[in-house]
């Protein structure tokens, strides 16, 4: 496990150098409407935990929304970025953590909104990541999330990264379908307030749950 933390903390590092000037032209809308849907779902006096936090690309656009911003990645040339950058935008309210989620040491019912924006489909132990979360949430506490769906066609970028996992080249990659993501978080113990597509190939599914108490 550590080796593969490992690998996946190199990729990530290697990825910081090119990430904004690759991504940016394609999902500059998807991150647009991210940060427009999520704004509706937040408070100014909101405590938020940000997972995989990147380069801050909705990161620091949040931040002007809500009380105060908690941005962890496992990359530490990643969130070197993001921390340039929101110094640039004044954004003071944002605490960067290099972690990884399951290293927080914060008590349950920490945070009023959790947010996972591209980053769910890299992780491999996503059903431990869902309890986590729940776990961390306030009562009645919204998950926000925004996941290429890359089961729901057969688009290049899927292709592309599904060979490259495959091969070894970048981690592991998950195929999800829209609808059995929305139900992998329901089943750890979220409702579904809204779930919409905000990018056309690959699918970008952003969803929006509010913990429930589990049954």
């Amino acid at each position: 496990m550590k080796s593969n933390r490992q690998d996946s903390q190199k990729f990530w590092n290697g990825r910081s150098k090119v990430y904004d000037a690759q991504v940016i032209p394609e999902y500059k809308s998807a991150y647009k409407k991210t940060v427009k849907r999520s704004a509706r779902f937040l408070d100014k006096e909101d405590i938020v935990l940000e997972i995989g936090c990147g380069t801050g690309n909705a990161t620091i656009p949040l931040a002007g929304y809500v009380k105060e911003i908690t941005a962890i990645d496992t990359s530490k040339d990643m969130m070197d970025k993001a921390k340039e950058k929101a110094g640039k935008a004044g954004k003071n309210n944002i605490h960067f953590v290099k972690k990884d989620l399951m290293e927080l040491k914060e008590k349950a019912e920490s945070y009023d909104a959790v947010t996972a924006y591209n980053v769910l489909l890299y992780m491999k132990n996503q059903g431990e990541v869902l309890r986590r979360i729940h776990d961390l949430l306030k009562p009645g506490g919204i998950f926000i999330s925004a996941t290429d769906c890359l089961a729901r066609n057969f688009s290049p970028v899927a292709v592309e990264k599904f060979w490259k996992s495959k091969l070894g080249l970048m981690p592991y990659v998950s195929f999800e379908t829209p609808i059995g993501l929305m139900r992998k978080i329901q089943k750890h113990g979220f409702l579904i307030l809204e779930i919409v597509n905000l990018h056309q190939n690959p699918p970008n599914i952003f969803i929006v749950a509010q913990k429930v108490e589990k049954k």
